[in-house]
């Protein structure tokens, strides 16, 4: 049936044509009654001619419009004009399936996201008894602003097969109910089942859809052969090739979830569109800067449905979700977390209910992050920005954190975070006791800190002894007096006290090893959680009579991400022996990158990897950086040839090296070491390298920044229980002395050009801030930043300063020095995406060329797919075989 323009059928009026095709041909109509634009298909007439199958077709319309899903074609109505059948549809602007996948294949995360709403939309009409039975990406549409609608439904009920067989169109044929024996489906994307003519159900369009997953992730069809009888064959008897061997990589999960929907008996195929949608939604990532999340079991561990972890800066729920509960039985039951951006921190709730995540934001900035185990959505907590390891409270009503040197508080329902305590380092890691008590490692440098949860009383609970160096990662204990912590001396390997797990408590302080490891700690249903030299998390039993652990750790997580520069774990075990942990380090990854004054990106330099401390040399022609590899477990400093686009490693010692810094002559390059701390190193990489003087305690740490003119001596940040001051470090060995030593801690330290001023960053107001004062002896001090402030760096010609403000805006300031010290105002230049910190010693973020007018960033590169959490119930049980 042809329409023209002007045509009325029935109310509609007709007002050109949008395609044919076998299925008929499609008109966009206008409908008079309500005032809207309508798609009408007018079917073939044979389809008049069965006056039963015209009834059931007008049925099944009838079921299909019921259903009102977003992602079915909505069915407005039926009617027939000159005896010829035609449907009335919703209108829809956008492209087919078919006419993208021209175009060669999807990226994973759209691809996913389409046959999650194909999945969605399926299931909705199966749960009616619908089955589409002609599943193909000409069938699927995707609309412009991203919704998927499937089209045709119950229609392969109406028409017959091509004259020549060939099935290249929509060749189906069935009666009431399927007879054996007649071909129903579209070559390519049939079932087993259907090429054998037998009776396909609901698994027969899983069976579709997974080739069409297959299809949107390689490009290729599954199955497409030379003739239609090949074709047939290899449904019949072949697989396609692997996904995951692509070179554009592709999960292994989503190969996996494939070849489950393409086996070839039905019963080993997912047996629900329901339950495909919650696998995919384990790999769903967002469309914008929104995620989703949703809980699914698996008894397959390697190919784990999930729960997706949402850290956008907007939260939408986009696809089914699981109600979580904790198990009646003792059964251990593994799930996985599907996130979008990298989670470098986790916290579960006492009740195991709730999770508590850092990841960064579009911006690298990292955020809180909370959700319901099981809920559609998660949400970020507003003024949570740079927060870092959060723990909750006893009630599970609040969640502590640190963000810009303090730590702070917020309740669950939102609002604003209130400040308990200011802490002058980096923070690492706190514990809320059932009595009040907080327990926190106020620096990486220093003894466990308590204070009430009010904020009160704020004092030093542990003491360091002989050689450590850090108290870190407390963890209460149910009594809310006895916990656990981590103490080490950051040296590799010896036979002494640290370096291990021990149970104190805040009654009689003193400590008691229970067992050697480089791990942060957790505790559950009598059991202390960590993790063990190989990289695995072990749990062992706690006698906390005698204090002691009692027989071997027994393997819970084969491995577990760990960071060497603070000794974190990424996991978190609930009261109810719940566990969220990740596999594989989610470190934010980086690449140095230049830009200029507009913020308009110039080009990258060296590799992606977990880097910090960009330092350009006097010429401009190299940058040393250090580089965190996290499968070695060690830190180095490496440099970059920018004339000849070439890296070589700069330091080999199996100790941590970083914060490198180039003489003024560009001869030599100062950097830290665990121990001894400062040492020197010509910068051809030449010869050996010569360690300055130490500092007094074998807990802190200093951090060169910045070089003298002569060349005499290195300022540094010295980093102590106390938190940070400047000192000078004579290059010929000579004593340190202090250079400025105030309220507050500083940090970042850079000497003028011309060797006369000082400028730095403090928070001796409470908030960060960059300040000046004279060279070689501080003298006065003159504010430069208003409203916060880090990380100054120099103008070559020292008449102009640039530091970090609020929400990691790089901003200029211009410097006069006649007569006397002063500025002119701040100017905003624009806002770098900077990698967030992990170590105390990820102090610099970019670096300036000499004539200010480039700046190379160390810039947060956020990952197509993040890997994915593991959620595990009743860890303590053995795993399922």
């Amino acid at each position: 049936m042809s329409l023209s323009a002007g045509t009325r059928c029935g109310p509609y009026e007709i007002v050109g044509p949008i395609g044919a095709g076998g299925m008929g041909e499609v008109y966009r109509a206008h409908d008079t009654r309500l005032g809207r634009d309508v798609a009408i298909k007018a079917l073939p007439a044979s389809v008049s001619a069965d006056a039963e199958r015209l009834h059931r077709f007008e049925q099944e319309a009838r079921a299909i419009a019921a259903l009102n899903h977003p992602n079915i074609l909505a069915v407005y109505d039926f009617g027939s004009h000159d005896g010829a059948p035609f449907l009335v549809t919703e209108l829809l602007d956008g492209v087919t399936l078919a006419e993208r996948l021209e175009a060669g294949a999807m990226p994973v995360r759209k691809a996913v996201d389409v046959a999650v709403q194909i999945a969605q939309g399926v299931a909705a009409a199966h749960d009616r008894g619908i089955v589409h039975r002609d599943l193909k990406p000409a069938n699927i549409f995707l609309t412009r602003d991203g919704h998927v609608k499937i089209l045709d439904f119950g229609l392969a009920k109406l028409i017959e097969p091509d004259a020549d067989g060939s099935g290249t169109v929509a060749p189906t044929r069935t009666g009431h109910v399927t007879e054996p024996g007649m071909v129903l489906g579209t070559i390519g994307y049939m079932s087993p089942e259907q090429v054998r003519g037998q009776a396909a159900d609901a698994r027969s369009d899983i069976f579709a859809m997974g080739a069409m997953l297959y299809e949107m992730l390689s490009g290729r069809r599954a199955f497409m052969r030379d003739s239609s009888a090949d074709t047939m064959a290899a449904i019949l008897k072949e697989d396609p090739p692997d996904l995951a061997g692509d070179a554009h990589a592709i999960p292994p999960a989503a190969d996996r979830i494939v070849r489950h929907c393409l086996e070839k008996q039905p019963e080993d195929r997912f047996q629900s569109a329901r339950d495909l949608a919650f696998a995919l939604a384990a790999l769903s990532g967002p469309t914008t800067s929104t995620t989703t999340m949703a809980v699914v079991p698996s008894k397959h561990p390697a190919w784990l449905a999930m729960t997706a972890a949402v850290v956008g800066t907007a939260i939408v729920a986009v696809g089914a979700t699981l109600a979580f509960r904790p198990r009646a039985t003792s059964e251990r039951a593994d799930y996985a977390i599907a996130v979008d951006g990298e989670v470098s921190h986790v916290a579960l709730s006492e009740d195991g209910q709730w999770l508590a995540l850092v990841s960064p934001g579009e911006t690298g900035e990292p955020m809180l992050y909370v959700r319901r185990i099981g809920a559609p959505d998660a949400r970020p907590l507003p003024g949570t920005d740079g927060a870092s390891y959060p723990f909750w409270s006893p009630d599970d009503r609040e969640i502590a954190f640190f963000a810009g040197s303090k730590l702070k508080k917020i309740t669950v329902a939102g609002g604003a975070p209130q400040s308990l305590v200011t802490i002058r380092g980096v923070a690492r890691g706190g514990a809320w006791g059932r009595n009040g008590v907080i327990l926190y490692a106020p620096d990486a440098g220093a003894e466990l800190w308590r204070v009430n949860a009010d904020g009160s009383a704020n004092s030093a609970v542990t003491q360091l002894e002989g050689t450590e160096a850090t108290h870190r990662w407390p963890c209460f204990l149910p009594d809310g007096d006895h916990f656990l912590m981590f103490a080490g001396d950051f040296a590799e390997g010896g036979e002494n006290r640290t370096n291990a797990i021990y149970i104190s408590s805040l009654s009689k302080k003193e400590k008691v090893l229970l067992a050697r490891a480089r791990s942060s700690v957790g505790y559950s249903d009598g059991r202390v959680y960590y993790v063990n030299a190989d990289g695995a998390l072990v749990a062992a039993r706690l006698d906390l009579a005698s204090e002691k652990l009692v027989g071997e750790p027994a393997v819970v997580v084969s491995r577990v991400a760990f960071s060497p520069s603070t000794y974190y774990a990424t996991f978190a075990v609930s009261s109810e022996s719940t566990l969220v942990y990740s596999a594989v380090s989610t470190a934010n990854q980086s690449q140095l990158t230049w830009f200029d004054e507009t913020g308009r990106e110039l080009g990258r330099v060296g590799p992606v990897g977990v880097l910090d401390n960009p330092a350009l040399s006097p010429d401009g022609q190299r940058v040393a950086y250090d580089s965190n590899d996290f499968k070695a477990k060690n830190v180095d400093v490496w440099i970059w040839d920018l004339a000849r686009s070439s890296s070589s490693r700069f330091t080999f010692d199996p100790m941590e090296e970083t914060t490198p810094v180039w003489s003024r002559d560009g001869a030599t390059i100062a950097y830290r070491e665990v121990t001894p701390l400062v040492r020197l190193k010509s910068a051809s990489g030449i010869g050996t390298n010569r360690a300055l003087a130490k500092p007094g305690r074998a807990s802190d740490d200093m951090l060169p920044t910045s070089w003298s003119p002569d060349g005499k001596e290195i300022l540094c940040v010295y980093q102590s229980s106390n938190g940070g001051h400047l000192d000078l470090a004579p290059t010929d060995g000579g004593a340190i002395r202090p250079f400025l030593v105030a309220s507050g801690s500083q940090t970042n330290g850079q000497i003028s050009p011309d060797g006369k001023w000082v400028a730095y960053a403090s928070n001796e107001t409470g908030d960060w801030e960059i300040y000046a004062t004279t060279f070689p002896t501080a003298a006065g001090k003159w504010q430069i930043s208003h409203g916060g402030g880090t990380e100054p760096r120099w103008r070559g010609d020292g008449a102009a300063l640039f530091y970090l403000a609020p929400g990691n805006e790089l901003t200029t300031v211009s410097v006069s020095t006649a007569g006397s010290f002063s500025t002119g105002a701040p100017r905003p230049l624009f806002a770098i995406r900077a990698r967030a910190p992990i170590s105390s010693t990820d102090i610099f973020t970019y670096d300036v060329a000499r004539d200010g007018k480039r700046f190379l960033v160390n810039q947060y590169l956020k990952p197509d797919q993040a890997p994915p959490l593991g959620l595990v119930l009743n860890a303590a049980s053995p795993p399922v075989k």
